[in-house]
This record gives structure tokens, C-alpha cells and sequence, in this order.
């Protein structure tokens, strides 16, 4: 039998992960506008959560690319700038690992 360890008691059960992740219906994803070293582009997220997030698009990135966004959610026109690091390059867009959220 597996043992876990008290790091793994907060993970989700549906897809392994320590942190849940909000998906979003396609008609009300939340919008980041994102600037890089050599570019400024919008995009619209699939799934957040309080670390990270993935972004759909088409554009070339590396895993470790430094990314900023302001992320802006459509039902209350909230909006919150971060900064984070590209951590996974898919076909369907990239995954952001969160390293500073600013204060409002």
C-alpha cells in the first residue's frame, strides 16, 4: 500500500494536483494581457489557480520564459497583474508558474 506524505493531503483527487484549478466555459474566459521581452499580445485563459495558469496561444515560448499579465475576469471586470515563468509548452497554449502577485 502507498504511503503520502503531509504534502500530498491537499491534493486534488481528480487530477493530482496540490492546488485546485477553476476551468472556465468558453464564452466567459478570463483575458490576459501578457508582455514579454519582445512582444505584447492578448490571450484568453483556460484554467487558473492560485499558482499558476495556462494561457491558449499559438505564440513560440521556451519553458522558463519570463512572462507579465495583467489577467482580467470578464463577469466582474476585476482585474490583477502578476508575473511568472512559462513552465509547460503544449500545442494549445503554455503554462505559467506565478512568481509575484501585486497588490490592487
Amino acid at each position: 500500500m502507498a504511503k503520502y506524505s503531509s504534502k500530498n493531503t491537499h491534493m486534488n483527487s481528480l487530477d493530482g494536483r496540490q492546488y485546485g484549478r477553476k476551468r472556465f466555459k468558453k464564452d466567459i474566459h478570463p483575458m490576459a494581457t501578457c508582455k514579454t521581452i519582445d512582444s505584447v499580445f492578448i490571450a484568453p485563459i483556460s484554467d487558473i489557480s492560485s499558482t499558476g495558469a495556462f494561457i491558449k496561444t499559438g505564440r513560440h515560448f521556451s519553458v522558463g520564459d519570463e512572462i507579465a499579465m495583467t489577467i482580467t475576469f470578464p463577469a466582474t471586470g476585476y482585474s490583477r497583474m502578476v508575473t511568472g515563468k512559462v513552465a509547460r509548452v503544449t500545442p494549445q497554449g503554455v503554462g505559467i508558474s506565478f512568481t509575484v502577485f501585486f497588490k490592487d
